[in-house]
């Protein structure tokens, strides 16, 4: 096989601007055809980070794989196989988030993807660091697409992008299109109950928004939400936590109104990564 040069670029967390010790949590990679990339998805700080806002991250994230993978901008944004691609991107990182300038390796890889996974499995996140198995459903369910490599299927496209008639566009998780190309959309929303009561309530509207909207369209697709499970609170708890509790179980009421099928267990979780393994065989078989 031929070797092929890449250029990519690392991309960085900055807990401290201060102290400026950077933290790897994504990868860019481009070649003649075009800029893809990989981000640490559930990415958290080393060390002590309480106040560390992963709602705060995940609207830079989904911001910054628009810019990469979205709807090309032409009157703002440069040829996404062009030196000035990379540095347009560079600019759009500013204050705890940056861009490395561009570096250069050379592979025995043609596909962009093999070597945008290995670049991030290399310097940003290695597979051998395995978690130990979780407790809840939505987390349990990421665990299972990585252990059985799914992720990495080329038919299951993770945190994709879809534009819906109106224009606007929505992230969803982990969509593919089942029947061997037919127009029917996996659409999977997880909820999960975090540690602040703030991101566990805008992880909730953002699936009751993203639901509602499939149905609105009349999109063709089947939506599978996924919910942690969550234990009354005690009569000690917080009174923000009570109702935080009751929303949930009011929103979980909706989103199983709303949607085809909602997951709200471990073994449920472990059995619908079965199915999607299935559906993607089916796939690759065609």
């Amino acid at each position: 096989m031929s070797e092929k040069e890449y250029n990519y670029q690392i991309i960085r967390y900055i807990p401290d601007l201060r102290r400026m010790e950077p933290q790897n949590i994504g990868i860019l990679v481009q070649d003649e055809l075009g800029t893809t990339c990989r981000m640490w998805t559930h990415f958290r700080p080393l060390g002590d980070k309480p106040d560390f806002d992963y709602y705060n991250f995940r609207k830079w994230r989904e911001f910054f794989e628009l810019e990469v993978n979205g709807p090309q901008i032409e009157m703002f944004q440069p040829p996404r196989e062009s030196a000035e691609f990379l540095e347009y991107l560079q600019s759009r990182c500013k204050g705890n988030y940056t861009v490395t300038r561009p570096l250069h390796v050379t592979m025995d890889a043609t596909d962009i993807e093999v070597v945008k996974d290995h670049l991030f499995e290399t310097l940003v996140r290695a597979p051998e660091e395995e978690e130990m198995p979780a407790t809840q459903p939505v987390k349990r369910f990421k665990q299972q697409l990585e252990k059985k490599k799914l992720d990495k299927n080329s038919h299951l496209q993770v945190d994709e992008y879809l534009v819906f008639p109106s224009g606007e566009t929505k992230l969803f998780h982990w969509q593919y299109k089942k029947n061997h190309g037919s127009d029917e959309r996996v659409l999977i929303e997880p909820v999960q109950w975090l540690d602040k009561i703030r991101l566990t309530q805008l992880e909730l509207e953002h699936s009751l928004s993203a639901a509602q909207k499939v149905r609105d369209s009349r999109l063709r697709a089947h939506l599978i939400v996924i919910m942690d499970e969550v234990a009354p609170p005690s009569h000690l708890a917080k009174e923000a936590t009570k109702r935080l509790y009751e929303n949930y179980l009011e929103g979980k009421k909706h989103l199983k109104q709303l949607s085809d099928e909602v997951v709200a267990n471990v073994p449920e979780s472990e059995e619908l990564v079965s199915r999607i393994e299935d559906d993607l065989n089916e796939l690759v078989q065609v």
